[in-house]
């Protein structure tokens, strides 16, 4: 991977400066690999606490249970891991702060959860279900999904199950190991579409439960920060580029208006 020109500026100069002090300094690629998975495991905690899969007091990985345990340890992420609410917080926007503080938290997951789904993020919904639907869980504690279609309940999941989704979107995590290849190819839309389709797993956390949507797996943990960064690169890129073109049109529509602003005074 070669990282953009400000990034790699930057990387270079936070290198010059570590050689002063450490005897055997990291190299380039090493740093963007930590950087990635520093910003994945950040995320990964912010989800389980916005979801409420753990509590305010288990940042510390001898509190973590299991279902967030298992994947930070396979994917690498434990060390990178904060270990206090403010080195949590040094990762987020002061939004998603104030979200996962929230007395009603696990609503506004839910719902984010909800609008996630059902806009497509996650890829197809599982068992040809149209959307999801939110509603009270059965023991009226926890609030669960409704897999509808047409006008059927076709499945239910717990929403907090879901939490290493949202973890892995909110991340910026790209579905597929090449994503600038594949948004710069023609006819990328459908070849994107297609993939989704073809690649897509059951997600299942237990026996018995069908989450509601399918996912491309994460992959091999090797390469898997600098993916992550290279994944917001692009993001960015694509962004600026969207700007870019707003920009153009708001300038083409502010002529077409002083041209016919003058043809009224014309008149």
């Amino acid at each position: 991977m070669v990282p953009d020109a400000p990034l790699a500026e930057l990387l270079a100069e936070l290198l010059a400066d570590a050689r002063h002090s450490v005897l055997d300094p990291p190299s380039l690629d090493e740093v963007v690999e930590d950087t990635g998975r520093q910003r994945l495991a950040a995320y990964y905690l912010y989800s389980a606490l916005f979801a409420e899969a753990i509590g305010p007091g288990d940042l510390a990985p001898g509190r973590w249970p299991h279902e967030l345990a298992e994947p930070m340890q396979r994917l690498n992420l434990t060390r990178f891991a904060p270990r206090t609410r403010r080195g949590l917080d040094v990762q987020l926007t002061p939004a998603e702060q104030d979200m996962w503080r929230s007395p009603d938290r696990q609503v506004k997951f839910a719902q984010l959860l909800v609008d996630l789904i059902n806009q497509g993020a996650f890829g197809p919904l599982c068992g040809d279900a149209d959307r999801v639907r939110l509603v009270r869980a059965d023991d009226g504690r926890g609030l669960d999904l409704e897999l509808i279609q047409g006008g059927r309940v076709v499945g239910t999941c717990a929403v907090k199950d879901h939490w290493e989704l949202v973890a892995q979107y909110l991340a910026g995590m790209p579905l597929h190991g090449q994503p600038a290849e594949i948004a710069s190819a023609p006819g990328s839309g459908q070849k994107l579409a297609h993939q989704l389709q073809e690649s897509g797993i059951s997600h299942a956390v237990s026996i018995g439960v069908t989450l509601a949507v399918r996912v491309h797996p994460l992959g091999a943990a090797a390469g898997l920060g600098t993916r992550l960064v290279r994944s917001r690169i692009q993001a960015g890129r694509d962004e600026a580029d969207a700007l870019r073109g707003l920009g153009e049109e708001l300038r083409t529509l502010r002529a077409e208006a002083g041209r016919e602003l003058a043809d009224l005074r014309a008149q």
